[in-house]
């Protein structure tokens, strides 16, 4: 956390685009993207800016890691996870289909968007059932953080 807070109040808005897009592309069930957005907060950043940065930054890193998906496939994705952790996404993904991303893109369990591109989504269905609701995500959980704040 102290590395994250130097980051964001040396650089800024930048280090807050920085620190999302690498916590969105790179999976890691460990640190969510909106705590770029929370320490933004509390170092009183303006929200509305914020929010702007931060979800222009999450929808450039989403689709990187698609294309990373589309084009590397498997190997991208066992560097990151287990192999236990990879097959539970294969049956995760096989049982519930193309939306089956979206619950994991609204939540703030792990997401990975790289799976999208694995599994060889279409442009319009990984914006359509990750893109869309990971913004409504950060959306939806910044504004209840800046109520709570």
């Amino acid at each position: 956390l102290t590395f994250l807070e130097g980051q964001i109040s040396t650089l800024g808005y930048v280090g807050i685009f920085i620190t999302v897009f690498f916590l969105e592309l790179v999976p890691q069930p460990i640190v969510s993207p909106l705590l770029p957005m929370i320490t933004g907060i509390y170092f009183g950043f303006n929200y509305l800016n914020l929010l702007y940065i931060v979800l222009i930054s999450s929808i450039i890193s989403n689709y990187t890691a698609y294309f990373f998906g589309k084009i590397y496939g498997e190997p991208i994705v066992r560097f990151f996870m287990n192999e236990r952790n990879y097959q539970r996404s294969i049956r995760w993904f096989d049982k519930h289909g193309k939306i089956g991303i979206t619950p994991l893109a609204l939540t703030p369990l792990p997401y990975f968007p790289v799976i999208g591109g694995i599994f060889k989504m279409k442009l319009h269905e990984f914006t359509l059932f990750a893109i869309i609701p990971r913004i409504l995500h950060f959306i939806i959980f910044s504004y209840i953080i800046l109520l709570a704040i």
